[in-house]
């Protein structure tokens, strides 16, 4: 009897590692398919243009370094400026898609951030109470024709094509990030503003410097995924701004030019592209995926 219960523990116990196991292949597969092209892309931006046509699937014969120097001085963006048009090249599109995904993204998120710690800490009052629920409201309702209504707006006050008016239009309080935000304030208590208050601190005080700094981890997760979007977004170079290109829009249309670079130059500019992104991700990794924990408050 002993020994058939023995054995009945022993099958479960299999069966119980058969799930993690076959996750574990899957998800294995999965990053292969997305690692592999990658690895592929920066073995080939090292190899000349005729290695490249004729082993496409092969190491270089001879390591060509200098494809990422052409990178920043053959790939282009023709835009119009003023009295005809001029070249903005790689290392240019890199400092728009620095303001574009940095400044703007952390105007975009210190913004929700206000609005969801007066939401959270002054509920008692009924206008607080109504912009939460007016928040809410705008992630559900859907308006026709936002983008061209939004670009003739930007045309009327005169912030089309603006590095200044589009930081400004950054500025906002609705969407999903509103409500980690919120949850997160919601989860803190209290006692922090009422000592803050007793020893003289004024709301943009105690704002800035114990009740965000106490989110921090969630206000660093939500920003680097703001980054990382906004990074690798190209619309909008096509929409707002014609004449800043960003990276990813250079990407886009590095084809298009008279005469376009060769291929291992464009996956040279492609391998550049990548590296903020993916140096962000590995020295934050742990603010992605970690949880906010807060210490409770010494008496």
């Amino acid at each position: 009897m002993a020994e058939k219960e023995n054995k009945n523990k022993l099958i479960k116990r299999e069966n119980n590692n058969a799930g993690p196991i076959f996750w574990t292949v899957i998800l294995s597969i999965y990053s292969a398919s997305l690692l592999l092209p990658l690895l592929w892309a920066v073995i080939s931006s090292l190899k000349m243009q005729t290695d490249f046509q004729l082993n496409p699937f092969a190491l270089p014969n001879v390591w060509k370094f200098e494809n990422y120097t052409e990178a920043f001085t053959k790939l282009f963006v023709i835009v119009q400026a003023a009295g005809g048009s001029r070249r903005v090249y790689l290392g240019e599109m890199f400092v728009y898609s620095l303001y574009f995904a940095g400044v703007m993204g952390f105007v975009a998120e210190i913004s929700r951030a206000c609005c969801a710690y007066c939401c959270a800490k002054y509920r008692h009052l009924g206008f607080m109470r109504f912009m939460h629920a007016f928040t809410v409201a705008l992630m559900v309702i859907t308006l026709p024709s936002s983008l061209a209504a939004s670009i003739n707006v930007r045309k009327s006050i005169g912030l089309y094509n603006s590095l200044i008016g589009e930081t400004f239009l950054s500025i906002g309080f609705s969407g999903a990030h509103f409500l980690y935000f919120y949850a997160a304030f919601k989860g803190v208590s209290t006692g922090y503003m009422e000592a803050a208050r007793i020893d003289g601190a004024g709301e943009y005080r105690i704002f800035f410097t114990i009740m965000l700094p106490l989110i921090r981890n969630t206000f660093m997760a939500l920003f680097l995924l703001v980054f990382i979007q906004s990074w690798n977004s190209y619309d909008i170079s096509l929409t707002y701004w014609p004449n800043y290109p960003v990276v990813a829009y250079g990407l886009y249309r590095f084809r298009s030019n008279p005469m376009p670079p060769t291929v291992p130059a464009q996956l040279a500019g492609c391998s550049l592209v990548i590296l903020p992104t993916l140096t962000l991700f590995i020295i934050f990794r742990k603010k992605l995926i970690g949880n906010l924990s807060i210490g409770g408050i010494k008496g």
